[in-house]
């Protein structure tokens, strides 16, 4: 099987090495590197070209001026030649059996056409923080994707026509292409995922994710991705299957405690998107859904929620992301012990 690694970078020298030899240490070594320096000004272009003999299967686009991120990935993904293809940032690093892995779940699973796996971020030095954990099913990792960025950025190894049938990142967005062509490639995804920590995500504070607060809590920005989820998903969609919310309760991986309360929060999150239509049996029904999955938590407020009703759209976004921010673990991450 063929791939594609797409390594968009810019003025990353003090990171760039250590992607590299990350990539440079794969155990699986089909795979061409794919590497779009957006009009770099600092040494990365040095260190790019010191590295370019340790990748036989080399693409080396340069950009004449500065695209940024979503028109940089646009153009790697055209020039990518391999059937699937696998996104690393040039401030983040891989573990070295991370394609091996994946090129096997895909293996394992033939109707799948992407891989996702755990994530670990780490602080600016690489000393570990905290481990962002991914949901395992295409059904959930869908319905993940209703709310927030799932398969759309790394760490994933996506068929490269996945991306063309969503219609590529949109150019026109400040930040969170990611999100953009997550919602946009759900009608086009099968996913399967890794539970382990294959990539290694840097909390850097000068990347484009640490900066891009004010924008994504802009009127413009909420409306944007509320009518993108509403022109792309129907009511129905909120709706889970008991059968496979009572297979989740089985899980046995690591951290299984906290996956199942990843998937109670977006069974949760699907129960108010179908309080906001007005459909308040079925969003009373979703919770019972979500507590059998986390009976640790407590549903009551959003039960009353629920009764109650919503009646503005907008405000319905605020406010569930301001419950979520403040009374659950939105993301999931789980904070790691500092080293002794």
């Amino acid at each position: 099987m063929k791939l594609s690694i797409l390594l968009p970078v810019y003025n990353i020298e003090k990171y760039l090495a250590q992607a590299l030899d990350s990539l440079a240490a794969q155990t699986y070594r089909d795979f061409e590197l794919v590497l779009v320096d957006d009009a770099s000004t600092d040494s990365t272009p040095e260190i790019i070209r010191s590295y370019a003999a340790r990748f036989p299967a080399l693409q080396l686009i340069r950009n004449p001026a500065n695209q940024h991120l979503a028109r940089t990935l646009n153009i790697g993904l055209k020039a990518c030649r391999g059937e699937y293809v696998f996104r690393l940032d040039g401030d983040d690093y891989a573990a070295p059996d991370i394609l091996e892995k994946m090129v096997r779940a895909l293996e394992r699973e033939p109707a799948a056409n992407a891989v996702v796996c755990d994530r670990l971020r780490v602080n600016a030095d690489g000393t570990p923080r905290r481990l962002w954990l991914t949901l395992t099913e295409d059904y959930y990792l869908k319905k993940d994707g209703l709310f927030r960025v799932a398969f759309g950025g790394q760490p994933c190894l996506i068929k490269k026509a996945v991306f063309f049938a969503a219609g590529l990142h949109a150019e026109n967005l400040r930040s969170s292409s990611d999100r953009d062509i997550c919602i946009k490639m759900a009608r086009h995804i099968n996913i399967t995922g890794i539970p382990e920590r294959l990539y290694f995500y840097r909390e850097n504070p000068d990347n484009i994710t640490s900066n891009s607060y004010a924008y994504k809590n802009s009127p413009a920005y909420l409306e944007y991705f509320r009518r993108l989820t509403d022109s792309t998903f129907r009511p129905e969609d909120y709706i889970n299957d008991w059968a496979l919310v009572r297979r989740f309760q089985t899980l046995d991986f690591d951290y299984a405690a906290a996956r199942r309360q990843k998937y109670a929060n977006i069974i949760l999150r699907c129960a108010l998107r179908l309080a906001a239509y007005g459909r308040r049996r079925a969003a009373l029904a979703e919770l019972k859904k979500a507590e059998y999955l986390a009976p640790q938590l407590n549903y009551s407020a959003f039960a009353l929620a629920v009764a109650l009703g919503f009646k503005n759209l907008h405000k319905f976004w605020v406010n569930m992301n301001c419950w979520f921010k403040y009374a659950y673990d939105d993301l999931n991450m789980l904070e790691l012990p500092a080293a002794e």
